[in-house]
């Protein structure tokens, strides 16, 4: 290895490092996801509930992964070698969350790619005035055609790919950052757009009310379970991406308030995709729907009926794109540096060797739609992607975060007490470094991921 690469970078400006971070975290579940958990889980109760495990919960996780990332100044391939050299088995840990990031790649490049290929469609009016069944059919045909997909997979790859070959200030900061403001400009365009539609009330009423009969229709139970199944899998704690840039970032401030900050930026992403989606959906009276037939046939649906609909749509496309995108440079990033620290061989040539081999990757989940469609890893209607979700968001992303914590709270670990002091390094709220907080870690946030972790097997199957 170089002494370049000896040498760590760091982030150039303090907002540089939550943006980018809060990019990483930012991703296409906080689009669709959210709104529609939202509103069917009781409006208010669903986001005062959430707010609620977001610190409870959410806050906690992200603060051991930048902590480990921090202290360490390595990426997931080598923290825990760094941080305790002689307990060989923590390695575990890297093996997972490298296995993690390669799947989650695989399928997240081929979904952006998607995005990508329908911001070119709206913006070029293709997919504007045509009439509803055309507008399903459109993604449909995208689905049966292996080429288009890997093409759009593979050009998304390639701008991540680019932007990290740069190294973090050259590259991944100085695109991220201006993307991510423009990404909040964007949406606050579409936000004033949506709200003073005819008709938005009733969007926000079912978006924000509070609705103790949809809370009782669906049960209490589930409410909860939806709550904390949205924090766990919207932040992208346990696999190692928010890990790197932890390593990358001073010593100024506390874990505690970055922190809070970060997941505070990933909440608001969230809100404001409900604050566009279904005022405008309620305007137009089209139902909100759920998953990828929201994104890619009910808005295109409803740009279709509205003034001005090729603009507005390209906004939206536009603000999924870079939420996207942010989301695969970070990825990327983590995989790269990751790459790097094990190999010893420079960022560039890193970069060029992981968007061969995710390319790669892709290509069997690609074929998922189309030409393996009669393959249903996991039953029913089940695909190739499907199957590589399930990997990642129930099983190896709580796996992971269990294991950091207990990495962080237990002696034969990095242990509690060094974890308190890297997470109270810098100015800004502190942790405490009593027995009872402790064990809150140590015993109710594992039992908690333990739940949801069991949780997902029973929904699925």
């Amino acid at each position: 290895m170089t002494s370049n690469e000896h040498k760590r970078s760091s982030f150039a400006t303090r907002l540089g490092f939550i943006l980018v971070t809060a990019g990483c975290a930012v991703g296409l579940g906080n689009v669709w996801r959210f709104p529609f958990i939202t509103g069917q889980s009781g409006g208010a109760v669903f986001v005062i509930l959430y707010l609620v495990i977001l610190l409870c919960l959410g806050l906690p996780l992200m603060t051991v992964e930048l902590a480990i990332g921090r202290a360490s100044r390595r990426s997931i391939a080598r923290a825990f070698t760094k941080l305790r050299a002689d307990k060989k088995y923590w390695n575990v840990i890297s093996v997972m969350s490298l296995i993690g990031l390669y799947v989650l790649m695989s399928y997240y490049s081929v979904i952006s790619g998607w995005l990508l290929h329908y911001l070119y469609q709206t913006a070029n009016g293709s997919v504007i005035g045509i009439s509803e069944s055309k507008v399903s059919a459109s993604f449909a045909e995208l689905l049966s055609s292996p080429e288009a997909q890997i093409i759009c997979a593979m050009s998304v790859l390639s701008m991540a790919c680019f932007v990290c070959s740069f190294g973090l200030k050259n590259g991944i900061e100085k695109i991220v950052t201006p993307s991510m403001i423009g990404m909040f400009v964007i949406m606050a365009v579409l936000i004033f757009h949506s709200c003073s539609l005819p008709g938005a009330e009733n969007g926000l009423s079912f978006y924000l009310m509070p609705n103790l009969e949809s809370v009782e229709k669906i049960g209490y139970d589930r409410v909860i379970y939806n709550a904390l199944t949205q924090v766990f899998f919207s932040l992208s704690i346990g696999i190692g991406s928010i890990m790197v840039f932890g390593s990358y970032m001073s010593k100024e401030h506390t874990l505690v308030k970055e922190g809070f900050i970060i997941c505070m930026l990933d909440t608001a992403v969230a809100f404001m995709a409900g604050l566009i989606i279904f005022p405008t959906c309620f305007s137009f009276d089209i139902n909100p729907g759920a998953g990828p037939t929201l994104v890619f046939e009910t808005m295109l649906q409803l740009f279709n009926k509205m003034p001005y609909g090729q603009f507005w749509g390209t906004l939206f496309f536009l603000f999924l794109f870079i939420a996207a995108l942010t989301t695969v440079i970070a990825v990327m990033e983590a995989i790269i540096k990751g790459y790097s620290e094990l190999f010893g061989i420079r960022r560039w040539a890193s970069s060029l060797v992981n968007f061969l081999a995710i390319s790669i990757m892709s290509v069997p989940v690609v074929l998922g739609f189309n030409k393996l469609s009669g393959i249903h890893p996991l039953g029913k209607d089940s695909t190739i992607l499907d199957f590589c979700d399930f990997i990642v968001a129930n099983n190896l992303l709580p796996l992971g975060a269990i294991l950091m914590l207990l990495f962080c709270v237990s002696k034969a670990g990095w242990g509690w007490n060094n974890y308190v002091d890297e997470v109270n390094c810098g100015h800004g709220f502190q942790l405490t470094g009593s027995r009872w907080l402790c064990g809150y870690y140590k015993y109710i946030i594992v039992l908690t991921i333990v739940t949801i972790l069991v949780m997902g097997y029973v929904s699925l199957f």
